[in-house]
């Protein structure tokens, strides 16, 4: 215990350094765990679960389905700002749509090959505005 350490603390001195670097990296490089989201297609994180207290962190985006972090959809978006380019999504880079119908046409498309994200976004749109019929 601690009587040996004050003893031998040259022969223990390189063992507890060893154990808080590890115990540092542990913490450093914890991955938070998995949601029913899955990973960010681009930095490979697991998308955060938004709680009742947390605002929704990710985007899906309309061309591709593809559900991205927010902080990948802030930095293509400050890169395509600083740059003076048009948004683009952040996965494919397929321009993104300026007005709603473009938005639904895109979506539609999507719909069209039975894409389980659309499907199921779509799905709760129609559900938020209690259009039951269109829901199903």
């Amino acid at each position: 215990g601690v009587e040996c350490q004050r003893n031998h603390r040259s022969q223990h001195k390189w063992a507890c350094k060893k154990r808080a670097a590890e115990l540092k990296d542990e913490l450093l490089f914890k991955q938070p765990e998995g949601t029913h989201l899955g990973d960010c297609p681009i930095c490979l994180l697991p998308i955060p679960n938004p709680s009742s207290s947390d605002t929704i962190r990710y985007t899906i985006y309309p061309c591709c389905s593809k559900v991205v972090c927010d902080g990948c959809s802030y930095a293509n978006r400050f890169r395509e700002i600083e740059a003076r380019l048009p948004p683009t999504c952040v996965f494919c880079r397929t321009p993104l749509p300026t007005t709603k119908a473009e938005g639904r046409l895109l979506q539609i498309e999507r719909l069209k090959a039975n894409d389980l994200i659309v499907l199921n976004d779509a799905g709760m749109d129609s559900f938020v505005a209690e259009d039951y019929a269109t829901a199903i």
